[in-house]
């Protein structure tokens, strides 16, 4: 099965607050994956994302899901160059944290 979540119709074009993108990746995201859903993110009408909500929501679900970089269960759609940015750099230090924990 598959979940999708709109992030524009969740958070508007600016995803900025890091609580709501943790609160978000606790409450939603894991509970879809738990279920064991294929979960993708559209981010169509989503024109900037700050550090603190991508962290919190992307970096943090990297960090505490190794299988998600086979790239199997957790899919990206419709990123601009900019969320595409915030995206790498968000899912790499999930990773470093995940290498150092």
């Amino acid at each position: 099965m598959e979940t999708e979540f709109h992030m524009s119709k969740l958070f508007g074009s600016f995803l900025a607050d890091g609580d709501a993108g943790n609160r978000f990746r606790f409450c939603e995201v894991e509970s879809a994956l738990g279920m064991g859903n294929v979960v993708v993110f559209d981010f169509e009408g989503v024109t900037n994302m700050t550090d603190s909500f991508s962290n919190a929501c992307f970096g943090n679900l990297f960090a505490d899901h190794p299988e998600a970089d086979n790239g199997l269960n957790i899919h990206f759609k419709n990123c601009s160059p900019v969320v595409k940015m915030f995206l790498q750099r968000a899912i790499g230090v999930g990773r470093s944290r995940r290498q150092h924990a």
